[in-house]
């Protein structure tokens, strides 16, 4: 029996997802990036897709790139500061004016701890549109407390679905109450091909513009601050190299613990078998991927870790954190990657060393597992994933359910905090 209602139920999202095609799906983010624009482009196949950037001139993320997807792109204005939301009234009358304009059948928000968010919540609760989640957290993220997690667990009452990164922030949800059969995925995805081809054009040509490094060599990509954990690769690169370790490392990010890593970097046996290149545009960064040799990523903590994602893509064997989301979903120990816990660098240290005694047949072993495990994870799974989401919020949402009424309610209350 149990059987027959699965069998249904999926016949049943089938046929709504078909549905979606005629209708207007509004999705709000900070700022479109290269990343958001490809898996837009693919979501863009299955629903008329409309994006609202809330800071749009926002630099958390310092890319330069204008989006090229054919969809339409909204922008609110107004607020003092780029990576802060504008005054509640300014938001209201941007927000009201572009609902009714749109009239959109769904509105999807991209993390749930904003003003803007907030906002959008209350104001689309008040015309009967129902809501989906996108979230990554995942319940190891930070110290949770009971106060912070109920009244999570009441604003979550407001959502109608869920689009996860994958099997951790799943999780999580569950733990907060979320239907489990309303949570869809994957979100944090990558254009794989894009990855493989920007890898390979470097591999095919000579280049001679790393000359302290040269090949072969270990990259890791990362912001420069205490989560990544760059202090935790550096001491087990040091012992790598006390050790007989022979490939160099190539650090690319940028952030506020610049100097603290140089410092580190002067300590090591050699020096001068580092290289650090601040952060990279698109094209550059897979090249970057292309040259190297193995992928390390070291994170105290790390929702996902989408650089993971953008090393198998482009054909790189990778060492990975314990501690990062994507470790759940793409990596089989020992089989498509290595993984370690990052409070134990002897541990990070040893499998350096076995990556440098891989084999050819070996890494093509671990690659073609690594690449078989993103077929999962890329945009057109992204896109498949959302229009479940909608699909799933258009057929279950009750527009009067009073718990979806004191979830948009507290939205609307925790919009009015400092």
């Amino acid at each position: 029996m149990g059987s027959v209602r699965t069998s249904h139920r999926s016949l049943t999202l089938e046929a709504s997802v078909a549905s979606i095609r005629r209708i207007t799906v509004l999705a709000a983010l900070h700022r479109i990036g290269p990343y958001h624009d490809i898996r837009f482009q693919a979501a863009t196949a299955l629903m008329d897709l409309q994006v609202l950037e809330t800071r749009p001139a926002s630099q958390e993320y310092p890319w330069e790139f204008t989006p090229k997807g054919n969809y339409c792109r909204h922008q609110l204005r107004g607020a003092a500061d780029p990576d802060r939301d504008a005054a509640n009234p300014l938001l209201d009358r941007q927000l009201q004016a572009l609902l009714n304009r749109l009239q959109p059948a769904v509105v999807v928000t991209t993390g749930w701890l904003d003003r803007a968010y907030h906002r959008l919540i209350w104001q689309a609760h008040r015309r009967g549109i129902p809501v989906v989640l996108i979230s990554d957290s995942r319940q190891r993220d930070e110290p949770r407390t009971w106060p912070k997690e109920w009244l999570k667990r009441q604003l979550l009452h407001s959502y109608a679905a869920a689009l996860v990164a994958g099997s951790e922030s799943r999780a999580y949800l569950e733990t907060l109450d979320f239907p489990a059969p309303g949570i869809f995925q994957p979100w944090d995805v990558v254009d794989n091909g894009a990855f493989a081809a920007g890898a390979e054009r470097a591999r095919s040509h000579q280049l001679h513009d790393l000359p302290i490094l040269s090949n072969p060599h270990f990259l890791c990509v990362s912001r420069f601050v205490a989560k990544k954990n760059h202090s935790g690769l550096l001491a087990a690169f040091g012992a790598y190299q006390q050790q007989g370790g022979s490939w160099g490392l190539r650090l690319i990010g940028a952030g506020p613990l610049e100097l603290e890593i140089r410092s580190a970097i002067a300590c090591l046996p050699n020096p001068s078998r580092v290289r650090i290149d601040p952060f990279l545009q698109l094209e550059p960064l897979q090249e970057a991927y292309g040259r190297a040799s193995c992928f390390v990523l070291a994170s105290h903590s790390d929702q996902w870790g989408l650089v993971v994602n953008e090393a198998m893509a482009a054909g790189l064997p990778v060492i990975v954190s314990a501690n990062c989301g994507c470790c759940m979903d793409l990596i089989d120990p020992g089989v498509s990657g290595w993984v370690f816990d990052p409070e134990q660098p002897q541990v990070l240290t040893a499998l350096l060393h076995q990556a440098e005694a891989q084999s050819r047949s070996e890494r093509s072993m671990m690659v073609a597992a690594g690449c078989q495990k993103l077929k999962r994870f890329d945009p057109r799974s992204f896109a498949e994933g959302l229009a479940q989401a909608v699909a799933w919020a258009r057929t279950t949402h009750p527009k009067q359910h009073s718990q979806a009424r004191h979830g948009a309610l507290l939205a609307r209350l925790l919009s009015h905090q400092p």
